[in-house]
C-alpha cells in the first residue's frame, strides 16, 4: 500500500497546516560520562525530527539539551495531526476475484469486507512486481500513486482513505522507539536485567500541551513529575510544559542549557582571575566539559604554592587539567599559583571543596615536581639506550630503530627542500625525538609526549632549532592545527609520518583504516602529511615514500609493492595504490573545506605526470576552479569528454600536418601548436591558470574540426592523422588536468 497524491506532487514531502502544539521531553538518569551527552542530545533531536517530518508533522522550533542527569528535548509549532491520506491497496488475482461473466466472487467480497469499502469499489489493473508508481485518471484529473507492488499481473485494487494520526498518537510510539535505540559507546543492565542503555532510567516528563503522553521506557511510564538538584532540591514537582519545565529548573538554580551554563563558567572563572591580578587561560574542550559535568555552574578557586610555578607551565597546565578538570591563570611572567573548575553548587560556605580539591592538586603537582626533577638528572641524549625495548610496532621494531630511520629519512628531506643547512638539525632532532617516551613525565601525562622532549632538550642547551623541532613534532595534530616552526621542525614532522605510514601499509590491509577503525592513528598522519606538503614545501612525496619504505626489512613490508606503485611513462611518473589513494583522500578533504567541488579536484588528480606532489595538485585544483565558468573553457571541456569518448585507444605514429586536406583539421594542427608552446610555459613557472586560459583558444578550432571533419575517415591513414592529432590535444590537456572529469553540461554554456 502507499500513498497517492496529484501529478505534480510526487517526490513532496507530506505537509500539515502549521500548529500550536508543544511537546516537553525528559530523561532523568543516573550521572552520565560528559563526553557521552552532547552526541546522545543531539541524535535524539535529529532522529525524533526527521520521522516527525516523514510523518508531516515536523515542528517549527526544535531545542533540545543535557545535564548530567536528565536528557530533555522541547518540540514547538508543532502540528496537531498528520494529514488524511489515501492509500493504494492491492488486492487477488483479478480472476480469481471476478468471474467470467464480471460477477464478484467471495475473493472479492472479502478484500472488500476487510477494507471497509463496497465491492463496486474495487478496480482492476496490470502490475509490474517492484512497480512504485503509476498515473491513474479519475473524472479527468491525472493523480499519481505510489504503490508496493509485490507480484506481476492482473489485480484488484482500492484507494482507501486514512485518516492521519494525531501528534499524541505519533508521539507515543515514536520516542521510546527513538530513545531506545540512541546510538551509546558503551551500554548497560541494571535490576534484573533492565536495559540495555547507557544509564538506569529515574523518571520521564512527556507532556503534549500539558497533557502526558503515555509510554514506558525500561518499566519507567512517562508522566509529569521532575525533581531538581539531587542534594540540593530534590523535591519532587510537577510541570505543565516546556516553559514551565525550563523556569523552575532555573528557579532551582540550575541551568538546563550547556551552552549557557558554559558562558556562566567562563565569565565568572574570567572575572575570578582578573581580581586575581590574572588573565583566564581558556581552553574550550574542558569548559565543555566542566559544563557537561553541573547543573549549578558554581565556581570553585583554589591555590597551590608559589614554588610549584617554576615547573614548566605545559606541565602545571597537563596536571591540572588531566587530573583536576581545571584552568590556570596567566600573569606576567607565568602561570600564578591559582586554580579555577567547577562545583555542582553554588557556593562553598565550609569551603569544603576549596580544601578538598587543594590537597589533590598539592599532591598531584609534588608528583609532578618530582618527575620533572627526576627526568633532569641526566640529558635526555643519554636516556636514547631506553628506547631499545620500547616497541614502536610488534613487527615494525623498537623506537631505538625508528629513531634511525627517522634521522636519515629527515635529512632526505632537508636535501630535497633545497634547504640543506638545517640538515644538521634535522637530524638531531629526529635522534631526540621519541626519547621523552621513556620519561617519568611522559609516562603520567602522555599528552605531553614530544612537548616534555623540546623542554627537556632545551634545558639541556640544545639550539633552538633542535628543541623546538622535537616539541613540534607532533604538529600538526588535526585540520586547524599550526604547523611546526623552522625548516627541521617541519622535516622531522614530515619525516615521522611518512615513515609510519610506509610501515603499517607494507605490514598489509589488516592494519590499514576501515570504517570507523583506525587505531594507529593512520589517518591523522595522512592529514598531517598533506598539509605539512600544502602548506610548506612541496615535495615530491614518491621517492621520500620510497625511501621510507626502504628503510624496513623487506621481511616487514611483504604489502609495500601492492600499497603503493610508481611507474615511468612518458609524460611522468605515476603512482597508485591504496596509500596513495589515502593521502588523495585527505587531499580532497582538506581542498574540500576551502569550496572547491569533487569533480575540480577530480581533473586536477588526472593530470599527467603530476606525481605526488600536493601544492601543485592543489594549484591545478584551484586554477580550474578560476577558469571553469568561462564559456570557451566549458566548451573545451564538453570537447574533452567527446575526444575521450572518441580515442578508446592511443594511436599510433606523429601528426603529419602536411596530410591534412581541411581548412578545419588544419586551423586545429596550428591551434594545438600554440597551445602546446603555451603549456610548456605554464608548466616551467606552475602557473596553471595561465595554462588553463590558454586551452580557450581550442574551443573555436575544435567545435568547427567537429562540424566540417569526419573524424573516423574510411581511409586508415586520414583517420589515424585525425586521431593522432585529438591525441596531441588531449595529452597536452591533461598534462595541466584531466577535463574530461568535470561535471559539464551543455546548458551550461550556452
Amino acid at each position: 500500500m502507499a500513498e497517492t497524491r496529484e501529478v505534480g506532487e510526487v517526490g513532496e514531502v507530506a505537509e500539515a497546516t502549521a500548529g500550536t502544539s508543544e511537546f516537553l521531553l525528559e530523561v532523568r538518569l543516573e550521572e552520565v560520562p560528559a563526553r557521552m551527552l552532547r552526541g546522545a542530545a543531539q541524535e535524539i533531536a535529529t532522529r525524533v525530527f526527521e520521522e516527525l517530518m516523514r510523518c508531516g508533522v515536523a515542528p517549527g522550533v526544535v531545542d533540545s539539551g543535557f545535564t548530567p542527569r536528565r536528557l530533555w528535548l522541547t518540540l514547538r509549532e508543532l502540528p496537531a495531526k498528520e494529514r488524511d491520506r489515501e492509500v493504494v491497496e492491492v488486492g487477488p488475482p483479478a480472476s480469481a476475484a471476478f468471474g467470467a461473466d464480471g460477477t464478484p466472487t467471495p475473493a472479492a467480497h472479502g478484500f472488500a469486507k476487510k477494507l471497509g469499502v463496497e465491492v463496486t469499489e474495487l478496480r482492476r489493473r496490470t502490475f509490474s512486481k517492484g512497480e512504485t508508481s503509476f498515473v491513474d485518471e479519475v473524472d479527468g484529473r491525472k493523480i499519481a500513486r505510489t504503490v508496493e507492488a509485490r507480484f506481476d499481473g492482473e489485480r484488484v485494487w482500492v484507494a482507501k482513505q486514512h485518516a492521519g494520526r494525531s501528534a499524541a498518537e505519533i508521539l507515543a510510539e515514536l520516542v521510546p522507539r527513538v530513545l531506545a535505540g540512541v546510538n551509546w559507546a558503551k551500554t548497560m543492565r541494571w535490576g534484573s536485567g533492565t536495559g540495555p542503555w547507557v544509564r538506569p532510567v529515574h523518571g520521564i516528563v512527556a507532556l503534549l500541551d500539558g497533557e502526558v503522553v503515555p509510554f514506558e521506557l525500561f518499566g519507567v511510564a512517562a508522566g509529569r513529575t521532575t525533581c531538581g538538584h539531587p542534594t540540593l532540591s530534590a523535591s519532587l514537582f510537577e510541570v505543565s510544559g516546556a516553559d514551565d519545565y525550563l523556569g523552575q529548573l532555573v528557579m532551582r538554580g540550575i541551568l538546563p542549557s550547556p551552552d549557557d551554563r558554559k558562558e556562566a563558567l567562563r565569565d565568572e572563572m574570567a572575572a575570578r582571575a582578573e581580581a586575581a591580578g590574572g588573565r583566564l587561560v581558556e581552553d574550550e574542550p574542558l569548559l565543555d566539559k566542566l559544563a557537561a559535568i553541573c547543573e549549578i555552574p558554581g565556581v570553585m578557586e583554589g591555590s597551590f604554592a608559589e614554588e610549584l610555578t617554576e615547573l614548566p607551565r605545559e606541565v602545571l597546565t597537563a596536571s591540572l587539567r588531566d587530573h583536576q578538570s581545571a584552568l590556570t591563570v596567566e600573569r606576567e611572567g607565568g602561570l600564578a599559583p591559582i586554580f579555577l573548575t567547577v562545583m555542582d553548587r553554588p557556593d562553598d560556605p565550609a569551603g569544603r571543596v576549596r580544601a578538598g580539591n587543594e590537597w589533590v592538586v598539592a599532591a598531584r603537582l609534588a608528583d609532578a615536581r618530582f618527575f620533572w626533577e627526576k627526568d633532569r638528572s641526566a640529558p635526555l641524549a643519554e636516556k636514547g639506550a631506553a628506547l631499545d625495548s620500547l616497541a614502536f610496532q610488534e613487527r615494525l621494531g623498537s623506537y631505538a630503530e625508528k629513531a634511525e630511520r627517522l634521522a636519515a629519512l629527515a635529512c632526505a628531506i632537508a636535501e630535497a627542500s633545497g634547504r640543506g643547512a638545517h640538515k644538521g638539525a634535522a637530524e638531531r632532532a629526529a635522534r631526540l625525538a621519541k626519547i621523552d617516551l621513556a620519561t617519568e613525565m611522559v609516562r603520567e601525562f602522555t599528552s605531553l609526549q614530544g612537548v616534555m622532549g623540546g623542554l627537556y632538550a632545551r634545558a639541556d642547551g640544545e639550539p633552538e632549532a633542535v628543541w623546538q623541532a622535537v616539541y613540534d613534532q607532533y604538529l600538526p595534530a588535526g585540520a586547524d592545527d599550526e604547523l611546526p616552526r623552522g625548516d627541521a621542525g617541519r622535516a622531522v614532522a614530515l619525516a615521522d609520518r611518512l615513515d609510519t605510514l610506509a610501515g603499517f601499509f607494507g605490514l598489509g590491509p589488516k592494519l590499514w583504516p576501515s570504517g570507523s577503525k583506525d587505531p594507529f592513528g593512520l589517518r591523522r598522519a595522512a592529514l598531517g602529511v598533506v598539509r605539512l606538503c600544502l602548506e610548506g614545501d612541496d615535495l615530491d612525496l614518491v621517492p621520500l615514500l620510497e625511501r621510507a619504505a626502504a628503510a624496513y626489512p623487506e621481511s616487514v613490508r611483504p604489502h609495500w609493492s601492492e600499497a603503493f606503485r610508481a611507474t615511468e611513462g612518458a609524460d611522468g611518473r605515476r603512482v597508485d595504490g591504496p596509500l596513495v589513494d589515502f593521502l588523495l583522500d585527505r587531499l580532497d578533504y582538506l581542498l574540500g573545506r576551502e569550496g572547491l567541488q569533487h569533480d575540480e579536484i577530480a581533473a586536477a588528480l588526472g593530470a599527467r605526470g603530476a606525481g605526488l606532489r600536493f601544492g601543485a595538485i592543489a594549484a591545478r585544483a584551484r586554477a580550474v576552479r578560476a577558469v571553469r565558468e568561462e564559456k570557451e573553457f566549458l566548451a573545451v571541456a564538453l570537447s574533452a569528454r567527446r575526444i575521450a569518448n572518441i580515442l578508446k585507444e592511443e594511436p599510433a605514429g606523429e601528426v603529419v600536418s602536411k596530410a591534412f586536406t581541411e581548412e578545419a583539421e588544419r586551423t586545429l594542427d596550428v591551434a594545438a601548436g600554440a597551445f602546446r608552446r603555451a603549456v610548456a610555459a605554464a608548466l616551467a613557472t606552475s602557473d596553471f591558470e595561465a595554462g588553463l586560459r590558454a586551452v580557450q583558444a581550442l574551443a573555436a578550432p575544435l567545435d568547427r574540426f567537429f562540424v566540417d571533419v569526419l573524424v573516423m575517415d574510411p581511409d586508415p591513414e586520414v583517420r589515424r592523422n585525425r586521431l593522432a592529432l585529438l591525441a596531441g590535444i588531449r595529452r597536452e590537456i591533461s598534462r595541466l588536468a584531466d577535463l574530461s572529469a568535470l561535471i559539464v553540461e551543455k546548458a551550461e554554456y550556452r
